[in-house]
Parts: structure tokens; sequence; C-alpha cells
């Protein structure tokens, strides 16, 4: 009688095992520390855009085109207040202009993915998932695509989930709590939280000196002029940073 031995591989086969392992995955795990500070972000979209009388359909609307928090609470307040839809276009597209930096820096890794790849991952590109997305693809690991999909996925689903709640919970707190206060306050702890530079503090003392001399100007003209100070501001020191290193 013999006695055949041999090794056991239980999880080869098993697609849960695959799936909790799959590249995808460890992509939307990757996500859940940067949702602790996202998710509060995005009530504070739905909570704004029920303070100035805009639909949930239009918070999440807004949501998926701009995917930008900043730059889509800043569209909410301006057009809650009248302003015109060419202002608010060019305030969005001014403060989403560091984008175009992170898309030309991850850029060499999508060369050569299908178009309908490169449209799904620019659509959920921001800071985030370019951070978690750039790691993946300088590892050694593999499944860049993969991964970055499933941050992307991950990071959009929570962000309009927490839209709609913030846009039910402002429906039903009373005016007395006084929830305008919240978007300020979350905006300067977000702003002490990147002022940790040379290069951050010049770029925050530009854009906040000129919103405060140009804040008399009509349809919040001195958003746009701060914000395009400090983008210029900022795109010059980054050109002076890079040839120094050259």
């Amino acid at each position: 009688m013999t006695i055949e031995l041999t090794t056991a591989r239980p999880d080869a086969d098993d697609p849960t095992r695959s799936w909790h392992d799959s590249a995808a995955w460890q992509g939307a795990r990757a996500m859940l520390p940067w949702l602790v500070g996202i998710a509060p972000l995005g009530m504070i979209v739905g909570t704004t855009a029920t303070a100035n009388d805009l639909s949930i359909a239009v918070a999440l609307v807004s949501g998926m085109l701009i995917f930008n928090g900043p730059a889509q609470l800043t569209a909410l307040e301006l057009l809650g207040e009248g302003v015109g839809i060419a202002a608010v276009v060019a305030t969005v597209l001014l403060m989403s202009a560091h984008l175009l930096i992170l898309g030309s820096s991850i850029a060499p890794h999508w060369s050569g993915t299908p178009v309908r790849f490169r449209l799904a991952a620019s659509a959920v590109l921001i800071d985030p998932t370019f951070i978690e997305g750039d790691r993946r693809y300088r590892s050694s690991r593999g499944g860049g695509h993969a991964y970055y999909l499933g941050a992307g996925a991950a990071l959009a689903i929570a962000w309009h989930l927490a839209i709609v709640a913030g846009a039910v919970l402002g429906a039903i707190v009373p005016a007395s709590v006084h929830l305008e206060w919240v978007l300020p306050l979350f905006l300067l702890a977000e702003l002490v939280q990147r002022l940790r530079t040379s290069s951050m503090l010049i770029v925050g003392a530009v854009g906040g000196t000129v919103a405060y001399f140009t804040r008399g100007l009509p349809m919040n003209g001195g958003v746009l002029l701060a914000t395009l100070s400090a983008v210029v501001v900022g795109v010059a020191i980054g050109g002076a940073v890079e040839r120094s290193n050259l």
C-alpha cells in the first residue's frame, strides 16, 4: 500500500480569494484611508447644494462632470448666487488646472492602452487616484491599470454616496445649525494641511492676497483672479525647481 503525499493549494482555484487578491481590489482598499477626509467633503457638497436651493440631481451631475471637490463646491456656490454659466465654467477650469500636470505625469503609463480605458481613467483622475496609481505603476508588482481603476471606482462611488447623504442631511437639519460654516472651516483646514513647504506658502500667500484685494469685484471675479494668480505662481515655481534639478 502506497501513501502519496501532495502539496495542497486550496487557494489556487478559489474565485473569492482571487478577487480579494486582485489588483483592482487592492486599489479599492488603498482608497479607504483617503475617504476619511474625502467623505466629509462630499457631504459638504450635498449640504451646499441644498443650502443654495439646488437639487440632489444637480449635485450628482456636477460631481460626475467636475470630480474635484473644491471646484465643485465653488461651482455650486456660484450657481446658487445666480452667477452666469460662463463664469462658473471658467472658475472650474482654473481650479482644475493642476489636473493637466497630473495627467501629463501619468500619461506615459497609459500609452498604448485602449481609448475606453483612457476615457475611464481620465474621468477619475484627481490627487488621491494619481498618488495611488503612480505609486503602483512605479512599483514592480504589476497590474497598474486594474489597480488604478479599482481605486478610481471606489473613490467615485464613495464620493457620490457622500453627496447624497449631505443633501439629505442638509434638507432635514434646521437652519439654526448654520451648516454654511462647515465649508469655510473645512477648506481652511485643508489649506493649513497643504501649506507645508515654502513653495505652497508662496502660492497660498499670492492667492490669498489677490483674493483679499479683489473681493469686491462683481460676479466673484476675485475668485477667478486669485485662482489664476495661484496657478501661474505654482507653475512658475514648479518650472524653476525642475530646471534647477537638471
